[in-house]
Formats: structure tokens, C-alpha cells, sequence
């Protein structure tokens, strides 16, 4: 959002950016959505759709025209009628700030400054905090909108903020913990809270599917569908190639465990191993198994989960490290085909994203008969040319 926040600013776009700030009760769209509008009403994004979303397009619009932030509160607590099909039971808070290309006498930095200092924090895998002043007890000595960009080591803008110290330490927590928030500070001298929110944005999520055969293809597919960056690694150039794998961000053909060894992985990290054999999973779990990846899955029958396992403890990997394994790789679902495989796994990514493990299933799960055979693919035959 903030890559196109910064092209349109640059074109001399002005843009409204609305934002869900807070939430209470059943809501659309989570805390961070965003939707952005230029023009006369024109968007991308989404804080939900339906009337909830016309209000806070028409009062874009009118924040864009008048040059100066508002909150826009979206009550969807009435009944739910054939006229008000989109009440959904809950309450959002949806803060409007309108950036302009020039807006140099806004306290804090200027737009553009903002959107091009976050895009480039993006373009380097830098998480960041843009932390906006969202209501305050004394908007003439903190204007709504007041901005300050916060790194891990460092801050700019953060003196026309009140609370400073508090928002730094709150900021390094969201960092942290990847996840926006808003929170109330004192203000000197004046009787009651600012409310500051804390948007995080951190590096794109990276899926590294470790194996190039038939399920990978589908499976980077629908991964930057879901908006992750996609790294295929494979040691055949006839599997792992441009050809079969159009929007991958990288391709690396080399040596497995080697290549899985030297990727930097992160908390952002999710790793698919989808080898053509048990032991190439084994070699690249052992690389990874210790490393604070957000997700580790591997394909293979309980059969096969069963005997990597168990190789690793002679060689000493903790039932703590193997417990964090996703095996037999994705979601029951019934899957059986190479595509239908991909989505239970891309399911699985989604519900370890969005829930943080705390839904995570048991292990070791039983696999139809079906399931067995596709996901313990048999060695290329001698003299096999590649895939068709």
C-alpha cells in the first residue's frame, strides 16, 4: 500500500488513506485494513465493504477536499434487514488522513517523506512503526495526524508526539509481537489521553517451497495470490525453472541442504518441504529445524513423517524442535490431487498466520489412500528427461 501510496504522491496524487484504528464486537475487516481513495471517489483496498465502506469513501472524499483528517465511525450494530444486509454486529473506528504531495506545514514529516521512508523500509526487509496521533484532548497543540516513523533503532519525527517515551517502548512491543495496535498517552499539562496508533509494517511473509515436482507448481501459484514472496529450491533444472514456475520471486538450483542452509530465516519465514524423497527432507530439516521459521511443514506419510523423525533423534534433534513440524503437511481436507494438496497446505499457512498456532492440530494425522500416494512420490525413473 505505502510502494502506491508513494507513486501516487510522486504523480502529484493526492490520496486518502483510511484505516481501521479500532475495533469492538463482530467487524469485517481486522485492525490495519486499509483502503486507499483518490479523486472523486475512485479505491483500492478494503475496510469491508458494503454501506460501512460508502461512508468512509464519502467522507475520503470530503477530507481530501477539506485537506484535514477525521475519524469515521462505522456502527454496524443495527438489525439486519434485506436494506441493511452488511450489519455485522460490531463497531469500527476508521481514522482518515489525507495525504498530500505537499504538505510541508503538517507537523511531523511531510507525506511523502512518510510513504517513501516506509516503501523503502519494505524494499529492505526493515520493519518499521508508523505511529499517527488519532485523537487527542488538544488537537490545536497535537493535530489529528501528527506522524513520527519509528525503526527498531531508530525514530524520526517522534518530538511532535505526546507520550514519547511510552511510544517507543509500545512500538518496540508491536514490533515484536507484528502486530498494529492503538494506545492511549498522557498529555502534559491537559486533562485526559491522546490515542496513538501503532501500524506495523513488517517484511513481507516468504514461503520457500523446498522441492520443484508437481505440487510446488500449483502451491507458488496460490501462495503469491496470498501475497507471499515465493523461493523455490530444487537441485534439477528441468523441475526448477522459469518455465514451470512463472512467479516465483527467486529459483535456485543447487544443492538442497546446502541452499536451505545458507537462506536467512526469519519469523516471517514459511517453509514447505516437498522433496521428491524422504531423505532430502530429512537433509533440509535438519538445516532449518532450529531456526525461528514462523512455519516448517513436511509432505509424507505417517510412514515417512515417522522415519525422518526418528533419524533425527539418533542424531540428537529434541522432541521440542521435531513438535514444531507441520507433518503430514496442510489441512484435512480430503485432498487428493496435486492442486487440491497445494490449497490444504496454502490453508494451513493461513490459519498459522492468522492464529499463531493456537488452533494447531495433532500430529501424525491418518492419510487416505489417495493422500499416501501422491504424497510419496516415487524416484525419477533412469533416463527420465523431466516433467511434462
Amino acid at each position: 500500500m505505502y510502494r502506491k501510496i508513494r507513486d501516487l504522491l510522486q504523480a502529484g496524487q493526492p490520496v486518502a488513506v483510511a484505516t481501521v484504528t479500532a475495533s469492538r464486537g463482530s467487524t469485517p475487516r481486522e485492525i490495519g485494513a486499509k483502503m486507499l481513495v483518490v479523486g472523486e471517489g475512485q479505491i483500492a483496498g478494503s475496510v469491508g465493504g458494503g454501506c460501512g465502506e460508502a461512508q468512509v469513501l464519502w467522507d475520503a472524499v470530503r477530507c481530501l477536499a477539506e485537506g484535514r483528517p477525521m475519524m469515521s465511525v462505522v456502527d454496524l450494530t443495527g438489525e439486519m434487514t434485506e436494506e441493511s444486509p452488511t450489519n455485522c454486529g460490531g463497531i469500527m473506528e476508521i481514522f482518515i488522513d489525507p495525504m498530500l504531495p505537499t504538505d510541508s506545514t503538517r507537523p511531523g514529516p511531510p507525506s511523502l517523506r512518510v510513504a517513501e521512508v516506509l516503501a523503502r523500509s519494505m524494499d529492505h526487509r526493515e520493519p518499521v512503526v508508523l505511529a499517527t496521533l488519532v485523537a487527542a484532548p488538544d488537537p490545536l497543540r497535537f493535530p489529528l495526524g501528527t506522524r513520527a516513523v519509528i525503526w527498531p533503532t531508530r525514530q524520526e519525527g517522534i518530538e511532535g508526539l505526546p507520550g514519547a517515551p511510552l511510544i517507543l517502548e509500545r512500538a518496540a512491543q508491536a514490533i515484536a509481537e507484528n502486530r498494529s495496535r492503538r494506545i492511549n498517552v498522557p498529555v502534559e499539562g491537559v486533562a485526559g489521553e491522546a490515542a496513538i496508533f501503532l501500524e506495523v509494517l513488517a517484511p513481507p511473509e516468504e514461503l520457500v517451497i523446498v522441492g520443484a515436482g508437481h505440487i510446488a507448481v500449483p502451491l507458488h501459484r496460490m501462495a503469491k495470490l496470498l501475497g507471499f514472496e515465493v523461493t523455490v529450491i530444487d537441485d534439477r533444472s528441468a523441475f526448477a525453472n522459469r518455465a514451470r514456475f512463472p512467479e516465483a520471486d527467486r529459483i535456485l538450483v543447487a544443492d538442497i541442504a546446502k541452499s536451505v542452509a545458507d537462506l536467512r530465516i526469519g519469523p516471517s519465514t514459511y517453509l514447505v518441504l516437498v522433496t521428491r524423497g524422504h531423505t532430502f527432507d530429512q537433509a533440509a530439516l535438519l538445516q532449518v529445524i532450529h531456526k525461528p521459521a514462523a512455519y516448517i511443514g513436511m509432505i509424507g506419510s505417517q510412514r515417512r513423517v515417522r522415519t525422518v523423525f526418528d533419524s533425527l533423534r539418533r542424531m540428537g534433534v529434541a522432541d521440542e524442535h521435531l513438535q514444531q513440524v507441520y507433518a503430514p503437511i496442510g489441512l484435512r481436507i480430503g485432498a487428493e490431487t496435486p492442486a487440491e494438496i497445494a490449497a490444504s497446505i496454502l490453508a494451513e499457512l493461513v490459519a498459522v498466520r492468522r492464529t499463531h498456532r493456537t488452533a494447531h492440530r495433532p500430529r501424525h494425522r491418518a492419510l487416505t489412500t489417495r493422500e499416501r500416494e501422491m504424497r510419496e512420490p516415487r524416484p525419477d525413473p533412469e533416463g527420465w528427461p523431466g516433467p511434462l
